[in-house]
């Protein structure tokens, strides 16, 4: 079969970058030996960068098990989809099924179903990490099986961890290039979009990713990172490069009705990047020579 549909997200996730990343990869530089994303999320950058030396990681065990079987036999996972149906009850027995007890085709179209089939694509947890969304009532399709080969072909070429951000980057080295799209740091009341994980990601965890950045860049490798226009987040990065750019929110209900400032920091500057630069195709981010 001829793969002529580009590769988009299976799954509708908070903060996802799908709308932005043409914007966004034409701040980032065209060469590089490898890349990682060590917060994958639904995918959006790395997919459409599709690199063929590329790390993606989350700490959402459940997506990153999704990622797995998706790229190991997508027709599986397709498979158990179109057995399911969309109604309330059958969403409240998968909802109530401990993905662990599943084999991984399974475990990932039960991701898949209740991503599509929940209250505008959230995905929240509680504190035991039980999957705790309520039913959405939409009545739309759970999977395009052209993406879902898409998808596949793209990341039969990727390196799939679950775990930390840190854990995201072992191995990164000079001449390897970093997107890092971390829970944003809220812009102030509560937010249950960082709850993905048991363990939310919390300010001090911001404090440690920046100092992770600091520490790249001593070591020489390229990175950019998104967050939101907090003065926190502009202190702890404080000397860096840094663009503004217009997002819209695409799950929570009270910002969906406004575009939201956010920034893009580099440890290279953007701007003449951005000047060279068109958005580029899918797969058209090159592979460079290994730095000695």
């Amino acid at each position: 079969m001829t793969m002529t549909t580009i590769a988009t997200p299976f799954v509708k996730w908070a903060g996802g970058k799908q709308a932005l990343a043409p914007e966004l990869t034409r701040h980032f530089p065209r060469k590089f030996r490898q890349f990682f994303e060590p917060f994958v999320g639904g995918g959006s950058v790395a997919l459409s960068i599709a690199h063929k030396r590329t790390v993606i990681c989350d700490a959402n065990h459940w997506l990153i098990d999704t990622y797995q079987a998706i790229r190991d036999d997508w027709q599986q996972v397709a498979a158990v989809l179109d057995s399911l149906v969309n109604t309330k009850e059958e969403y409240l027995r998968i909802r109530r099924v401990d993905p662990a007890t599943l084999d991984l085709p399974t475990r990932a179209a039960h991701f898949v179903y209740l991503n599509k089939t929940c209250f505008r694509g959230l995905y929240r947890v509680n504190q035991k990490g039980q999957f705790n969304v309520p039913y959405g009532a939409y009545q739309r399709r759970y999977y395009d099986p052209s993406n879902f080969a898409a998808c596949s072909a793209v990341l039969q070429g990727f390196t799939i961890r679950h775990g930390d951000f840190e854990a995201g980057l072992e191995g990164v080295g000079p001449g390897d290039f970093v997107y890092l799209d971390p829970p944003y740091y809220k812009l102030g009341g509560y937010s249950d979009f960082n709850r993905y994980t048991p363990d939310q990601f919390r300010e001090a965890d911001h404090l440690r990713l920046a100092a992770v950045c600091r520490e790249l860049d001593v070591r020489g490798v390229q990175w950019a990172l998104s967050n939101s226009d907090t003065p926190l987040v502009r202190r702890l990065f404080d000397g860096f490069p840094l663009v503004s750019l217009t997002a819209r929110r695409e799950i929570n209900l009270a910002s969906a009705k406004r575009d939201i400032s956010e920034l893009l920091i580099t440890n290279y500057e953007p701007a003449a990047s951005a000047r060279n630069n068109s958005a580029p195709a899918c797969g058209q981010f090159g592979e460079s020579a290994a730095a000695s």
